[in-house]
């Protein structure tokens, strides 16, 4: 192989490593901001529990964030089905 050939995969392996990590974190983009307002478009005040409720919704690293979520959403009485749809867009 000649020096131009190994340079050019070397050079590929080396952006494909580099982009993995992006491109496997690009499904999760959902966010705080989607949980609000999923709730606004079905007529809620998101106010400052709301708000805690999504943020702690979209904290990717707690196992327990969706259900957090849900408990804090329906604890201030959003409606289950619309508590459900908001927190799986956080």
């Amino acid at each position: 192989m000649n020096v131009k050939k190994r340079t050019a995969a070397i050079l590929a392996t080396a952006v494909a490593a580099a982009a993995l990590p992006i491109l496997m974190a690009s499904p999760a983009s959902a966010d705080q901001g989607a949980c609000q307002f999923s709730l606004i478009d079905h007529g809620y005040v998101v106010g400052p529990k709301a708000e805690a409720a999504c943020k702690f919704g979209a904290d990717y690293s707690n196992p327990g964030a969706w259900m957090g979520c849900y408990w804090g959403l329906t604890g201030i009485g959003v409606r289950s089905e619309h508590a459900s749809e908001a927190c799986s867009k956080a």
